[in-house]
């Protein structure tokens, strides 16, 4: 009886330390989505802050494409769904990182560049809070990178249906033009907001910066060969949307609605500077460490809410594309 008794109390102990061994394996940190299973990460679903931290620490996989101008010693990549692309995309006017995701490989392994769709399997990390992201070496902003991570080249045949037509679309860099487009709206209702910055002139002199004038913000628009003159040319909107259309007019509707909503919204601001419906104050500016003239757009709350709405508009639509 002794050794009988002896026998169930080393098995309870047993039962103890594997129960107390499980419980300290649970908080190491990293999360088991789907039975420790591969998430398929996408686009589209890596737009949402929220579904990111729910599946954050865990073995996700996505499809899509290398940046060209991803760094040239492989230490990571710009991973994007559209093909043929040289630089990330942005949202304007910002150094936020749109379409693009960051891909660090394993420690001490480094990307082979290639043009061909690949698939990337690696560990998700998510910044902290929407507020705090993370900062890469050129300056770029992002809420979340795939880490640990390595690929493989997909097959062609392996592809979707729709590729065929996605690669139309890239191939025409009219995505680009898109891009460029919001860069224009954006400055529309918000030129207020952008900056001229401090330099220093060829007799030695230095200048502070400032934020943008009216006058400044109308050289930028009409002045021929400034940043935003391309805007204000006649039918601008018109042929980004030929453009999209010769591709597939029927396929890319969605997109040819959020252009012609973009343009009712750069007419709108632009009325808004041409008409002078803006407010001055002189005032200290603490960027730039001097007083001047800071402006206020009237409805500029309102024109930089509806700009927020295309843009995501628009964001969402090209991260619908999946391979």
């Amino acid at each position: 009886m002794k050794n009988k008794f002896n026998l169930i109390k080393i098995i309870a102990i047993v039962v103890a330390l594997i129960t107390l061994v499980s419980s300290f394996a649970g908080c190491s940190g990293t999360k088991t989505v789907n039975n420790g299973e591969v998430t398929k990460l996408s686009f589209k679903s890596a737009l949402e802050y929220d579904y990111l931290k729910s599946i954050e620490n865990t073995t996700v996989t996505i499809s899509g494409y290398m940046a060209t101008s991803s760094p040239v010693d492989g230490s990571f990549m710009f991973l994007m769904n559209l093909p043929y692309q040289s630089c990330p995309f942005c949202v304007p006017n910002t150094s936020q990182l749109s379409n693009t995701m960051e891909v660090y490989p394993q420690k001490g392994d480094s990307f082979a560049y290639t043009s061909q769709a690949i698939k990337v399997v690696g560990k998700l990390e998510v910044s902290e809070s929407e507020d705090k992201p993370f900062t890469d070496m050129y300056g770029y902003e992002f809420n979340f990178k795939i880490v640990d991570a390595t690929y493989t080249i997909i097959k062609a045949e392996e592809l979707g249906e729709d590729m065929a037509l996605w690669q139309k679309v890239a191939e025409s860099d009219v995505v680009n033009d898109i891009y460029a487009m919001y860069d224009y709206v954006n400055f529309l209702c918000a030129w207020n907001t952008y900056v001229v910055n401090s330099y220093t002139d060829e007799e030695g002199v230095e200048h502070p910066g400032y934020y943008l004038y009216p006058q400044d913000a109308q050289n930028f628009l009409y002045k021929e060969g400034a940043q935003y003159n391309y805007g204000t040319k006649e039918g601008y909107f018109d042929d980004i949307i030929a453009k999209i259309e010769a591709v597939d007019k029927e396929a890319f509707a969605d997109l040819v609605a959020n252009i012609q909503k973009a343009k009712a919204l750069a007419d709108k601001a632009l009325a808004e500077l041409e008409n002078g419906n803006y407010t001055s104050e002189y005032k200290y500016v603490e960027k730039f460490g001097t007083e001047d003239y800071v402006y206020t757009i009237n409805i500029g709350e309102e024109l930089a809410d509806e700009m927020d709405a295309l843009y995501s508009e628009f964001a969402a639509w090209l991260a619908s594309w999946e391979m």
